[in-house]
């Protein structure tokens, strides 16, 4: 029989994802289709992979071709597809389909006759899964729509979530651009536009796996650029010669969104780039003209003339003021009327784009806390202010609360009272303008408002300009609902629609009071109000068939009870499908009342227990996986937290986007597991501050924990101290929130820009204090420990990032200042000495009678600096500022003379070079290493005899966290994600061998657990891990030159050497003939070699000599003596060096 729909896949190099896609394609419930896969020249095992497939399974069949690119590949497939298929599809081989995504869609259009069907997308990142921005807005189906209506399906330009009428296809002949980057823009965007009609669905489609350091998310790439400025082109063009008018609206879209990619990414990018996009760019703003620029943000009006009139450094000046206060922050001039946007660095701009129209000063209104009271008012806090109009006295911020009813008709208003809420400083994240009296707050009471559905906002006023505005929740993932019954079956719900804050007041039709458990079954029951008789329950869940349970109901004395009976052991049973990656939904089963024909949620009461509960809308859902849920939270003395709930296992801590875990012991286990499900126990723990600031997901034996409905009504709860607090995020998810550790006068960006620009300058006039300041590890603790065996009368300060764990890795001769605290800009402007491993601010300038000592981290292995320049992930703004940091050093420390002329061009200096050694490698000389070996192996759990292998690989510049999961002001950070198997590598060793394992300082993650595996990442002192090894792992880590001094063996674990090499940084020497070791693939290689470590070792004695010889410094154990000698030479009264 014929398919219905035929799928191009077009597949190249994804063996890690290609079986789980074309299993979601064989899972379809459309059953009747076929799926040409197109190898596309793979040369790892996606071929054997799709051929393997497609010998299983005869609706799969595959096509070979060498390389020729996305295009090519998808274009002959779409050749390949048998004649007369109706519909056709394409799928990339990475991502995964809904289950009923091609059953949906294909429905449609037999529904609706339309030409194409497009569907709604998830995200899928290493955090999870999310929605993705560019269908936000797809809030219900819009069948028969077009995109001349529709201005959203601007951004609707993948080929993957969609399906075409095959004559609608073939009629237009499209084909997908050949050696092009971006290729689905000037196919998609002309399609939908070609169309008569087209089917939106709002429900999701599509799985679209969002890999770090593919080609389409380079920032700075030339070709990128120029690929996707030619692509909107080419469909500018195409609706220019259609002449209905369309080419403005769609020119405007492409300065909107298509383009601010890669214009935000112009600081970074190298002159290549820089000049490639103000070339193109600026053609395209000189076509599109006046018109296209009229109706865009003052901030994007600017930066776009900036490029329209070629004025690359004023363009990035703005650019970088906007990359640390954010786009859309500007000072305002001029009178009402008159006003307009002025940019520190510019005049203004031109013209249309400073000038300030009513849209350009919107109004901003968060809610930050709501709690209801025993008598059922409900208390709002938040802050709202006009934007870049500042709130520095409550006068310039004078407000009112605004209600109406989301169907329409004339608002209320709500007294409210203006309140100091430094929040509002800190939450809008710029540097310009102070907030802190924005603060509101106010009570509603849903007895006076009324059934109904009640939007909430308020009206601003300040600085002669007047807004209402809608209030929204802080963030997108702290819109949760809050749920509160008022009694008789009336329940008041505060949420949230279409992001804007709703109190929904309704009386319940039916409210699921409790349950009992039977063999295989829940027997559920419940109160009905007024007339309510429902026929049936309907159970539903992701990826699962739905389930329908009878009700039976019974009559009282006015209100009535229903009952139902509820199957467990089918539900528990039915497969469910979704991708790996996503977030696994457990046996979460959503209910709905069925009445007359209408679907309705149960409300059910707070209160309920396992294993039918309220979520945290109040909606009843019945769990079958036994999902771990906290009930109990309380302060604990300490500072901690502590909390309880049903479950058992490991509790672990998961950074929301830094991949780090954190195990939290369990010392309350208390319950048996019982019958059903897998986990009916109870847990108690305290929890502690995590090791690190930002949002901690709870799971429990790998479960995301969930927070009972009526514990939900109590959060946030905070610490005693408030440095973390715990709170839901994502619905009911519990989410442990930690602070950074500076205070409340420190901690947002404008008190940051006061600290730097007013604290920071009235300290340098102050008289210098006999301090020495340290900032960094490995030498600056050598010198340390050198200047204290001195005994010199200095005070000692050790710059920390103020976490828990970082007072730890302070010497105990040493007191912490945290980065970025009032006490560390005062350290920096006063202290005489200052000594470093790595860059001070960009701001900072180096007084008369400063000393400041560069250690660097030692001889370079990759490239550095401005040895960079002209790379793809080279930050050409940052480089820019390299001359000027160099030039506040007093003299730089270099290993020897084969290291100083690479660090004085790549770091721009000029100045006095002190070829000293490395202070750090003076431990692996010093007299008293063996005793120092002893104590470190007991420190780390070492077992006596065994041998210790050290594996410390340095980071990978294409696996940067985005900037937005990074605390502010930290150093850039960058993905966990090691090809070396370690738990195979452990496992394949002898018994008597402990792999000791330490991630480079910038790289976030967790190490897996193996019993012959330690993590040592926050070991203080990285030499002590050097001088207990015998063996060192690596791969371009500049540890080898200080591990080389030991002339134990060194493996070099280089699988991506050539990626490493020609892409991402290259190497500083010629290091593919000079390693001193062998250079290994495989995690099979590399557990071969540490088998035969002494025959390795002899096979590369020579290279090895040769290296330590030209490369490692002149060593001997005195370098902290020589630059303390050189520290102190400004002081003649200071004890002179043995």
């Amino acid at each position: 029989m014929k398919p219905l729909l035929s799928v191009v896949v077009p597949v190249h190099n994804v063996e890690d994802y290609l079986e789980e896609c074309l299993a979601s394609l064989a899972g379809q419930s459309l059953t009747d289709i076929e799926v040409v896969l197109v190898d596309d020249g793979s040369t790892d095992n996606s071929r054997r992979i799709a051929e393997d497939f497609a010998a299983r399974d005869d609706r799969f069949r595959c096509v070979h071709q060498p390389n020729a690119g996305l295009s090519a590949a998808r274009n002959t497939g779409v050749a390949r597809t048998t004649p007369g298929v109706p519909y056709l599809a394409f799928a990339d081989s990475d991502d995964t389909l809904v289950p009923d995504a091609y059953e949906r869609m294909v429905a449609s259009l037999e529904s609706t006759g339309s030409d194409l069907v497009t569907g709604n997308v998830w995200r899928l990142t290493e955090q999870g899964r999310q929605q993705a921005w560019q269908y936000r807005w797809l809030t219900a189906d819009r069948p028969r729509t077009h995109i001349t209506r529709d201005a959203g399906l601007l951004a609707d330009r993948v080929a993957w979530n969609k399906v075409f009428r095959r004559s609608f296809w073939d009629r237009h002949a499209f084909s997908f651009p050949v050696g092009k980057l971006y290729e689905d823009t000037p196919v998609m965007i002309p399609a939908h536009y070609l169309a008569g009609t087209v089917d939106v669905l709002h429900e999701h489609v599509y799985h679209w796996r969002v890999r770090e350091g593919s080609i389409t998310r380079r920032r700075t790439d030339v070709r990128g650029v120029r690929d996707r400025i030619a692509a909107c082109e080419q469909v500018s063009a195409f609706l220019a010669d259609r002449g209905d008018g369309q080419r403005l609206r769609y020119d405007a879209s492409c300065l909107r969104d298509d383009f601010v990619y890669f214009l935000e990414g112009l600081p970074m990018g190298g002159p290549a780039y820089r000049s490639a996009f103000m070339s193109d760019a600026g053609a395209f703003v000189d076509r599109a003209g006046d018109a296209a620029l009229a109706g865009l943000p003052a901030e994007a009006r600017i930066r776009w003339q900036l490029v329209r009139e070629r004025r690359t450094d004023e363009l990035l000046a703005v650019l970088e003021f906007e990359r640390a206060n954010g786009a859309g922050t500007f000072t305002v001039a001029g009178p009402p009327g008159r006003r307009r946007a002025v940019h520190p660095g510019i005049g203004g701009g031109r013209g249309v784009s400073a000038r300030l129209g009513r849209s350009d000063l919107p109004a901003v209104a968060r809610l930050v806390d709501a709690t209801w009271s025993e008598d059922g008012r409900l208390r709002l806090r938040g802050y709202a202010y006009i934007r870049n109009l500042p709130a520095r006295a409550a006068r310039h911020s004078l407000k009112a609360g605004l209600v109406r009813e989301a169907a329409g008709g004339l608002p209320r208003t709500v007294p409210v009272r203006t309140i100091r809420m430094d929040r509002a400083t800190t939450d809008s994240g710029q540097e310009s303008h102070c907030y802190d009296h924005a603060g509101f707050e106010t009570v509603l009471d849903p007895g006076r408002l009324g059934p109904g559905n009640w939007l909430v906002g308020v009206v601003v006023a300040g600085h002669g300009v007047v807004r209402r505005a809608a209030l929204r929740a802080v963030e997108a993932s702290a819109a949760q609902p809050l749920v509160h019954d008022l009694g008789g079956g009336r329940r008041a719900v505060l949420g949230y629609r279409d992001g804007r804050l709703e109190l929904a007041v309704a009386r319940l039709p039916a409210l699921a009071t409790g349950h009992e458990r039977a063999p295989g079954s829940l027997e559920l029951t419940g109160r009905l109000y007024g007339d309510a008789r429902p026929t049936a329950l309907v159970l539903t869940r992701d990826g699962a068939a739905e389930r329908v349970c009878p009700v039976r109901c019974e009559d009282g004395d006015g209100d009535g009870a229903f009952s139902a009976l509820i199957p467990l052991a089918e539900l528990t049973s039915e497969p469910c499908s979704v991708p790996s990656s996503a977030p696994a939904s457990g046996g979460r089963w959503r209910v709905a009342l069925l009445t007359d024909g209408v679907r309705v949620p149960l409300a059910a009461a707070p209160d309920l227990p396992p294993s039918a509960y309220a979520d945290a809308a109040g909606h009843l859902v019945v769990d079958t996986s036994g999902e771990p849920r906290v009930d109990h939270a309380e302060r604990a003395p300490g500072g901690a937290l502590r909390i309880g709930g049903t479950g058992a296992g490991a509790l672990e801590l998961r950074h929301s986007t830094l991949g780090e875990t954190v195990s939290v012991p369990l010392p309350e286990s208390a319950g048996e597991h019982g019958p059903g499900t897998a986990h009916e126990g109870r847990f108690s723990v305290l929890l502690a501050p995590p090791p690190r600031e930002g949002d901690w997901e709870v799971f429990l034996d790998g479960r995301p924990v969930r927070v009972g409905a009526a514990l939900a009504a109590l959060l946030p709860l905070s610490a005693v101290g408030a440095r973390f607090r715990i709170d839901r995020r994502h619905g009911d998810r519990l989410t442990v929130h930690c602070a950074s550790a500076l205070g409340d006068a420190e901690r947002s960006a404008y008190r940051q820009g006061l600290l730097r620009t007013a604290h920071y300058p009235a300290q340098r006039r102050l008289p210098l204090r006999d301090v020495v300041l340290h900032s960094g590890e490995g030498s600056p603790r050598a010198v340390h420990a050198e200047l204290v065996r001195r005994s010199t009368d200095a005070e000692h300060l050790w710059v920390t990032d103020g976490s828990p764990g970082a007072a730890a890795r302070v010497p105990s001769t040493a007191a912490p200042v945290v980065a970025y605290s009032t006490a560390w800009y005062e350290a920096l402007a006063r202290a005489r000495r200052i000594v470093v491993a790595g860059q001070l601010p960009a701001w900072f300038e180096r007084r008369p009678g400063q000393t400041v000592v560069q250690t660097w981290h030692g001889p370079p292995l990759g490239r550095f600096g401005l040895d960079l320049t002209g790379t793809l992930y080279a930050d050409h703004q940052d480089l820019a500022t390299l001359e000027h940091r160099s030039a506040q050093w007093s003299v730089l420390v270099s290993p020897g003379a084969s290291a100083t002329a690479r660090l004085r061009r790549a770091l721009a200096y000029s100045g006095e070079v002190l070829e000293a050694g490395c202070p750090a490698d003076d431990l692996l000389f010093a007299p008293g290493r063996d005793k120092t070996v002893e104590r470190v192996r007991r420190r780390l759990g070492i077992p006596d005899g065994h041998r210790v292998v050290l594996y410390a690989p340095t980071y990978r510049d294409h696996l940067a966290h985005p900037a937005a999961g990074v605390p502010a002001g930290s150093s850039p950070l960058y993905r966990w994600d090691p090809a070396l198997d370690l738990p195979a590598l452990a496992g394949s060793l002898d018994g008597r061998t402990t792999v000791l394992v330490r991630r480079h300082p910038r790289v976030t993650g967790s190490v897996p657990a193996h019993p012959a595996l330690r993590d040592v990442s926050a070991h203080p002192d990285t030499t002590e891990l050097l001088l207990i090894a015998n063996v060192l792992i690596t791969d371009y880590s500049g540890l080898v030159f200080g591990f080389a001094h030991t002339g134990r063996p060194m493996l070099f674990h280089t699988y991506d050497l050539e990626h490493y090499r020609d892409t991402v940084r290259g190497f500083c020497l010629d290091f593919e003939t000079r390693a001193p070791g062998p250079l290994l693939v495989t995690t099979q290689e590399v557990a071969q070699a540490l088998r035969v470590t002494t025959a390795s070792a002899e096979l590369h004695a020579e290279a090895y000599e040769s290296f330590r010889r030209e490369h490692c410094g002149p060593g001997g154990g005195d370098a902290a003596r020589r630059v303390v000698d050189r520290l102190l030479d400004d002081d003649p009264s200071s004890p002179v060096s043995p």
